[in-house]
């Protein structure tokens, strides 16, 4: 029997051994009766069935290959997409959406050579490949649109981070600031305000920055010409005025300038500082240095105090991992949610660079960052 007929008399068998599997998922969201498994599977074997018996050029089983759509003209969208949307409000990860369609793959195998498919070598193996091809196109089709729902989700995240949480932050600032100037509060209170409302803000930040790394793959940057020892004289002023007992100091010779984003450099030498400061000996100095390298500049922060274990060096690097307790496995990070340090290395990453730690009990911390100049 030809695997396309198969398809279209066998098809309860087949999707009952698709709910058989897609019942033992392991999944996020409420337990789902026989019609919400079953979804649109039935939708995409008739699909496959469709395929297995229109003829093909070698150019479309090409794009197949290559898990380009073969979307015909005009449908808004396929089964497989629709099967994506459905799994993702039913709280399938990812993954288990791609298991099933594995287990569909095998399921329909081997119902079909246990019926005596196969047999007919030259047109069961062709019928055999196209199937799988069409198979690997729907699952292309549901992993990119279960993809894009993601990031469009994700951007949904951002924009309240962004928008609806900072707004109310700024009116909260403003007020405290005038009712300093009214009299009406001391300036000691607003302080504490003020803090916790810049502390929240930078909490924020961190979330957006790690939310767009892990939706794009790389931290978006704006790449302009500046002035790299410029900008960290400003960065430095900003930290003593959040720190003002700090003792921090700046040694920098040579030509800076270069193309940066000049936000994010900003947001790098202020995270590794309050690395810095919050780790390092506080009556002890914390230096930033910078240089020109042989393709470009490097600056470095250094503090005295505590070393970071050897062990933990690149750990800290990891995001929501401040290091590990001996024992105990990975824990975050008390003061934060532990991606400051995650976040600088991104930054140097999406401008082609690289970002490294040396610590001892004798030398202290060095964090070393190396970037090229364009």
């Amino acid at each position: 029997m030809r695997l396309s007929k198969f398809l279209r008399s066998n098809a309860e068998e087949i999707l009952t051994a698709w709910d058989e599997f897609a019942a033992t998922v392991v999944h996020e969201g409420s337990v789902l009766d026989q019609k919400a498994l079953r979804d649109h599977a039935g939708e995409i074997l008739s699909a496959i069935a469709n395929d297995l018996e229109q003829p093909q050029t070698a150019a479309a089983q090409e794009e197949k290959s290559r898990g380009e759509s073969t979307k015909p003209q005009g449908e808004l969208e396929t089964a497989a997409e629709t099967h994506a949307d459905t799994r993702m409000v039913s709280g399938f990860a990812i993954d288990a959406m791609i298991t099933e369609y594995r287990a569909l793959r095998a399921s329909v195998v081997r119902l079909w050579t246990g019926a005596g498919g196969g047999q007919d070598h030259h047109n069961d193996m062709r019928d055999l490949i196209r199937f799988n091809e069409a198979m690997d196109q729907a699952i292309a089709e549901s992993v990119a649109r279960y993809t894009d729902q993601t990031k469009k989700s994700t951007d949904l995240f951002i924009g309240i981070l962004g928008h609806d949480i900072r707004n109310p932050l700024g009116t909260i600032s403003m007020s405290a600031q005038y009712l300093v100037r009214s009299g009406k509060l001391p300036a000691s209170a607003a302080e504490t305000i003020i803090n916790s409302v810049v502390r929240i803000n930078s909490v924020i930040e961190h979330v957006v920055d790690f939310t767009r790394v892990q939706s794009q793959g790389m931290m978006p940057i704006r790449l302009a010409p500046g002035d790299l020892a410029s900008q960290f004289v400003k960065i430095l002023a900003e930290t003593r005025v959040r720190y003002p007992r700090s003792l921090l100091s700046l040694d920098s010779v040579g030509d800076f300038t270069g193309s940066w984003d000049e936000g994010r450099m900003g947001q790098l030498l202020s995270n590794l500082l309050a690395n810095a400061l919050t780790h390092g000996a506080p009556d002890q100095p914390v230096t930033v240095r910078l240089w020109e390298s042989a393709d470009g500049v490097a600056f470095s922060v250094h503090n005295l105090g505590p070393p970071i274990p050897p062990k933990e060096q690149q750990l800290i690097f990891k995001p929501l991992v401040r290091g590990m307790v001996s024992g105990k496995g990975e824990h975050r990070e008390t003061a934060g949610l532990g991606l400051g340090l995650f976040i600088c290395r991104e930054i140097v990453r999406a401008h082609g660079g690289s970002l490294d730690v040396t610590s001892s009990a004798a030398a202290g911390t060095c964090f070393t960052v190396h970037l090229p100049r364009h």
